[in-house]
C-alpha cells in the first residue's frame, strides 16, 4: 500500500518542479513579471488575462534534469530554514472580507529554492486570493509583481535569516509602496525568513 500510494507523490511533485523550473526561463519570467500589471484591473477579465499570458507563451517548460549543483545530494545540509510568504490585509470595497493567507516552510535540511518561491506566488497564494474575490487578487496585482521580482533578485545562496520585505498598496494611488508607507492593513504581499535562508539557487 505505501509504494502506491508513492507513485502519485511523485508524479505530482516532478509536476511542481516542471512549472518551477519553467518560471526560470525568459518566457516565464516574463510571465511572472507581468503578474501585477496584468491584474491590476482586478476583475474577471484581468484573471484571465493572467491565464492566458501563461497559456499563450511559447517556450516549452524546462523537463526536470539533474544539473550541476541542484542536486539534492550535492547541496549541504544547513537547516534549520523556516518562514513565510504572505498575503494580508483589507480594504473594502476591493476586499470582501480580511484577507489573511499564508504559505509556510519549515524544514530540517534544504532551503526553498527560488523556483518555488515564484510557484507558491502564482501557483497557491494568488489562486488562493482570487478565492476570496477577483478584486482582492487584481487590487494586490502591484505587490505580487514586486514580490516575484524580489524572490528573482535573491542572492544564489538566498535570503538569509531576518530578512523582511513587503509591499503594500497605497489607498492614494494603487501601486506597490513599502509596506510602512501603505498605512496599516493595507492590502500586502509579506515575506518573511525566520531561519536558514529562503529562495537562492542553491
Amino acid at each position: 500500500m505505501v509504494v502506491q500510494a508513492a507513485a502519485p507523490v511523485y508524479v505530482g511533485g516532478a509536476a511542481l518542479v516542471a512549472g518551477a523550473l519553467w518560471l526560470m526561463t525568459p518566457a516565464g519570467q516574463r510571465a511572472s513579471q507581468s503578474l501585477g500589471e496584468a491584474m491590476v484591473a482586478g476583475s474577471s477579465q484581468a484573471v484571465d488575462n493572467i491565464r492566458n499570458l501563461f497559456a499563450d507563451e511559447t517556450e516549452a517548460p524546462a523537463v526536470p534534469g539533474t544539473q550541476e549543483g541542484t542536486r539534492t545530494e550535492e547541496r549541504r545540509c544547513d537547516g534549520p530554514h523556516r518562514g513565510r510568504l504572505q498575503v494580508q490585509g483589507y480594504r473594502p470595497p476591493h476586499d470582501p472580507v480580511p484577507v489573511e493567507l499564508s504559505w509556510p516552510w519549515n524544514r530540517s535540511c534544504i532551503p526553498p529554492l527560488r523556483p518555488e518561491g515564484l510557484v507558491a506566488l502564482s501557483g497557491d497564494l494568488l489562486p488562493r486570493t482570487r478565492a476570496i474575490s477577483f478584486t482582492s487578487a487584481g487590487h494586490r496585482g502591484p505587490a505580487f509583481s514586486k514580490m516575484s521580482q524580489h524572490i528573482q533578485s535573491a542572492p544564489p545562496t538566498g535570503f538569509l535569516a531576518g530578512h523582511r520585505m513587503g509591499w503594500g498598496i497605497h489607498p492614494a494611488t494603487g501601486l506597490a509602496v513599502p509596506n510602512l508607507r501603505a498605512g496599516p492593513a493595507a492590502p500586502r504581499v509579506d515575506l518573511e525568513v525566520h531561519a536558514g535562508r529562503a529562495f537562492g539557487v542553491r
